[in-house]
């Protein structure tokens, strides 16, 4: 992906501070253990006051429901290319569910950071995919089947 497609790019090593004070960015530049609950009451008001992204799950996962954020994210990753914009908000949400624990969202969040990571060959957003890894998981990692 050029500069030119990708809005959010930035030269390797360098995170301004105008991107730390955009909370829809913080998917993307910190660290899991910098997402206190202060700094997720912070991104959960910056989702809310976004531009509503075009699903009906969205205000779902603005209030932190791991499968809506999910469900998003995947629809966005999708079409990344021709809709840039949604990317950080799809993203945030997702974020916001990983840094309250849930596995599912640490998982896809990991994969796309990774991705970001070989794409650009960029060693610190690879650091930031792998202190993801080591977060904290609320529940258990099995799905359970009833019978």
């Amino acid at each position: 992906m050029t500069l030119a497609r990708d809005p959010d790019a930035h030269p390797s090593g360098t995170t301004d501070a105008a991107s730390l004070s955009l909370p829809l960015s913080w998917w993307r530049v910190l660290a899991p253990q910098t997402l206190d609950m202060p700094a997720q009451c912070r991104l959960a008001a910056a989702l809310k006051a976004a531009q509503p992204l075009p699903s009906p799950d969205w205000s779902a996962a603005c209030r932190g429901d791991p499968a809506a954020a999910i469900h998003i994210a995947l629809g966005v990753l999708a079409e990344a290319i021709a809709f840039p914009g949604r990317l950080d908000p799809a993203m945030s949400a997702l974020c916001l569910c990983a840094a309250r624990g849930d596995g599912s969202c640490i998982d896809l969040l990991v994969h796309v950071l990774g991705r970001r990571a070989r794409r650009r060959a960029d060693l610190k957003v690879l650091c930031l995919a792998h202190a993801w890894c080591s977060v904290a998981r609320r529940g258990s990692d099995r799905v359970g089947v009833a019978r």
